[in-house]
């Protein structure tokens, strides 16, 4: 009787004819060749991705990530940004990273807007929590404006650089818009964000109530 390996090969019993000995390799060969066929092909940067829970069922593919860049702006001497086109069905939550922002002011408050179609929304739907830790700030959790207003304020700039990170849920989704911020600079800043209508938003828009803004935002997608 043939012998079979972890994946039914068949190989030849030690009583089997010597003249069969070609079949049998060309049979063993034909399997293993067939099993394999899934790791055939292929590019550059690809990986191997189990397709299903079958031994040797795989197929190629692009390494998953956690985030995805979708876009990176710098700007410089501005007094407000717009970044359109970078929430869509693609992704269901995402996170805004601000590096390196420096204000020409030597204290700003910067707002931000949801905006869709080329322009910001600015119903009175914006609301937000605050806590602030830093050296001489006092330890304190406050709602501002919490009857809603017409921008989320994400952060302070200044002449020394400071760095923000946004996490938003469901910006593109007809959902109430939700969201944390983080900001750092000479204090730390903690925010919790909420647009309560329903609207659909494809970008946002950052603004300095006074000086001009040099710096670099980056958004990413969560993967699903």
């Amino acid at each position: 009787m043939p012998n079979t390996t972890n994946f039914n090969w068949s190989t030849p019993a030690d009583t089997d004819l010597v003249k069969n000995g070609a079949s049998a390799i060309r049979t063993l060969g034909s399997a293993i060749d067939t099993s394999f066929v899934d790791f055939k092909g292929g590019t550059t940067g690809q990986v191997l991705k189990k397709t299903s829970n079958t031994d040797l069922d795989v197929e190629w593919g692009t390494a998953s990530s956690g985030l995805t860049l979708i876009n990176t702006t710098s700007f410089s001497a501005v007094a407000s940004q717009s970044i359109n086109d970078v929430f869509s069905a693609t992704y269901d939550n995402y996170k805004i990273i601000f590096s390196d922002l420096v204000s020409t002011a030597a204290s700003s408050t910067i707002t931000m807007r949801l905006r869709v179609s080329g322009a910001d929304n600015s119903d009175n739907a914006y609301r937000f929590g605050r806590l602030v830790i830093g050296a001489g700030v006092s330890q304190t959790l406050a709602n501002e404006n919490n009857a809603g207003t017409t921008a989320w304020t994400i952060f302070f700039a200044s002449t020394t650089k400071i760095g923000a990170v946004i996490d938003l849920w469901q910006p593109f989704a007809s959902v109430p818009t939700i969201g944390v911020d983080f900001s750092s600079g000479g204090f730390f800043d903690i925010r919790g964000l909420n647009f309560s209508n329903t609207t659909s938003f494809t970008g946002f828009s950052f603004i300095s109530n006074t000086g001009d803004l040099t710096g670099k935002v980056s958004v990413y997608g969560y993967s699903k």
